[in-house]
């Protein structure tokens, strides 16, 4: 089934021991606290979140702002 959301540039990438599950958008604020937390706390079954570095060709206004109309959509529920 397809989505009808937009792909967004993910910020970290989420792995299941040493394969890549899928790409993540991390919280707007302290994000190297969420992802030590993360991993502390899921490394006991294999998950862990890796930040990536920024690809210069990402348009991370165009990300940001998609995102928080998908959370303000999501919130009128």
């Amino acid at each position: 089934m397809s989505s009808w959301r937009e792909t967004l540039p993910g910020d970290a990438i989420l792995f299941q021991g040493g394969h890549a599950e899928g790409p993540l958008l991390m919280p707007p604020t302290h994000q190297d606290s969420f992802v030590e937390e993360f991993n502390r706390t899921y490394r006991s079954i294999n998950l862990s979140i890796t930040v990536r570095p920024p690809d210069p060709n990402d348009d991370s206004t165009d990300a940001k702002s998609t995102l928080q109309i998908q959370q303000a959509q999501s919130s009128q529920q």
